[in-house]
């Protein structure tokens, strides 16, 4: 099943490619655990941007609510190799946040504290990890390469019903209070055991 995500502009996508190529690199190039025919997700929800499409990986329908281990060939072999390692078939998404506004005035400590308190652990109560990174990018349009201070939070999770409105929350609370134009995000499959 294709599934139709939002446009991507070109200056979304350079921005936020760099750290998505990092967060691939970090985290092992899981690629090669994932069933043939899945495949990552890179988006972000610019309104300006052409569409893509993808298909996300070993579900085809997040709103559902159903389980990963429920999808079919591809799925129960992913089940069967996560199995081996005493884990089990979740996504793991990662939220890129840059941490300066359009103006160049930094998001303080205390701010990006009070976003953690107030919208990430509510929303992901389980469980999250943050790190600190530094992004850059190439502006398409000026040729200028930027660097930025940016925050990586990392959540590992099974596909329920409301979590395609929660990362959306989420990544709309923070554009809209820290005047951004996006934020991005990755999601794949994992492995994951705790």
């Amino acid at each position: 099943m294709s599934v139709r995500f939002p446009p991507l502009s070109s200056r979304t996508f350079s921005r936020w490619s760099t750290l998505a190529g990092m967060v691939v690199l970090l985290s092992g190039c899981e690629s090669g655990l994932v069933a043939s025919g899945s495949e990552s997700i890179v988006g972000t929800s610019s309104t300006r941007a052409p569409a893509v499409t993808g298909t996300p990986p070993l579900t085809t329908n997040l709103e559902t609510g159903s389980n990963i281990s429920e999808q079919g060939t591809g799925a129960a072999q992913f089940r069967a190799f996560c199995s081996a390692f005493q884990t089990h078939p979740m996504l793991k998404i990662t939220l890129l946040f840059g941490q300066t506004r359009p103006h160049g005035k930094p998001i303080s400590a205390a701010e990006w504290r009070e976003f953690v308190n107030t919208t990430l652990t509510p929303t992901f109560s389980t469980g999250l990890s943050i790190l600190s990174a530094q992004g850059q990018w190439k502006d398409t349009t000026t040729n200028r390469l930027t660097q930025e201070p940016s925050r990586l939070v990392m959540v590992l999770t099974e596909p329920t019903q409301d979590l395609t409105s929660r990362l959306e929350t989420v990544r709309n609370r923070y554009k809209t209070r820290f005047q951004q134009d996006s934020v991005g995000i990755t999601i794949s499959a994992a492995c994951a055991g705790f």
